[in-house]
């Protein structure tokens, strides 16, 4: 009975200008959840004038208006009611967090999206080692508005800081190389020395690129065997990245015998330009065959091409096909090319006996005699 008694007399103090800005209140909180929408697609449309509405509506910049409006308006009617102090307090108190979170979630959200990274990346925006740095981003984010939080209801929060912060300490010193890995591992993000899918060579390692992490690499070798190489060692090798070139180089030095007579080697030398000039694999300017030296072993000629063709197994295909190209221009001239042997120059002295004055040069298996009488 004296609950009610308390309700009825509560109820007879309100006093009618109460009454209506608490109606007032609630027509304006109404309201801005009607309209917010509208404003929210107005405003986004001056800087995104180019996107569809649909595009808009699903967008992070207008879910964002949104929000702040829909948080203002509600914050702006509660002080039409004229609350006391205390609870006014809280209300404001609860008006900055929300802020603080509305922002958070649009950091966030932006970071989702990988517009941050999308002109470093390109096409690469969907790497996993993004989605680490997204997530990681993401968890600060979120701590930082925690940490904000708590702070507006006047939690101390030095004491555990300084406990994380000697805690980390200790965590960092045990795990120095894990430290050493990880950046190592940022570099190589930032820096791109090869993605996923390049077949590269890191010191006497070799392999397509499987997956990249913070802490390590992984190749894939020929061999089909997965090779994983810690990033703090990959920071400290060449790195030579074959999947990022656009030509190929052909160069072959060509051995032919000392005694080929003139016209044959530059018929030689005509045929393998003609045969190279009209294959379409390979780029006209960078073409060379020239006939360059002469040694004791053979006469010299010199090819040299750059090829479009960049993969790998490809270019062994076309390695190939035009070895066995020159090797049959060379036939057809009815000649072969030298290949290392030994002359044995003999004299022979009055008796007859001979004496082995000079050994000239290296020719295979293959021994030339001559004789020289006194």
């Amino acid at each position: 009975m004296d609950k009610i008694n308390e309700l009825v007399q509560w109820i007879q103090s309100i006093e009618l200008s109460q009454i209506i800005n608490v109606i007032i209140a609630i027509v304006s909180i109404i309201l801005t959840i009607v309209i917010s929408p509208l404003i929210s697609y107005v405003i986004t449309k001056i800087f995104e004038w180019k996107k569809p509405k649909k595009e808009i509506k699903n967008g992070v910049l207008y879910n964002t208006i949104k929000l702040l409006l829909v948080a203002s308006g509600i914050y702006l009617s509660t002080r039409l009611i004229g609350f006391n102090d205390e609870l006014s307090n809280f209300i404001n108190k609860i008006y900055r967090i929300a802020i603080i979170w509305i922002i958070a979630k649009l950091v966030s959200d932006i970071i989702s999206n990988k517009k941050i990274f999308s002109a470093k990346l390109k096409d690469k925006a969907n790497d996993p080692m993004i989605n680490i740095i997204n997530k990681t981003i993401k968890i600060v984010i979120y701590i930082l508005a925690a940490y904000l939080t708590l702070k507006e209801f006047n939690y101390d929060l030095g004491g555990i800081l300084t406990g994380l912060g000697l805690s980390t300490a200790i965590i960092a010193l045990a795990a120095q190389d894990t430290v050493k890995d990880v950046f190592s591992g940022l570099s190589i993000f930032w820096d791109r020395p090869f993605a996923i899918g390049d077949w590269v060579e890191i010191g006497d390692v070799s392999g397509t690129v499987q997956s990249i992490t913070f802490r390590s690499t992984k190749l894939r070798t020929t061999e089909d065997t997965i090779v994983t190489l810690k990033n703090s060692s990959i920071s400290s090798e060449k790195i030579v990245n074959w999947g990022v070139i656009n030509k190929r180089l052909y160069k072959a030095n060509l051995k032919l015998p000392l005694e080929t007579e003139e016209v044959t080697v530059e018929k030689v030398i005509n045929r393998i330009r003609f045969i190279l000039k009209y294959n379409k694999d390979i780029i006209k300017d960078s073409v060379s065959v020239h006939f360059n030296e002469i040694k004791d072993d053979g006469i010299n000629v010199y090819i040299y091409l750059e090829t479009t063709i960049t993969a790998y197994g490809d270019y062994l295909d076309f390695c190939n096909k035009l070895n066995l190209t020159i090797l049959n221009i060379i036939e057809t001239q009815g000649i072969q090319l030298a290949y290392p042997g030994q002359n044995i120059y003999i004299k022979e002295d009055k008796s007859g006996n001979s004496n082995k004055q000079s050994l000239k040069h290296v020719k295979s298996s293959k021994v030339n005699v001559s004789k020289n009488e006194k």
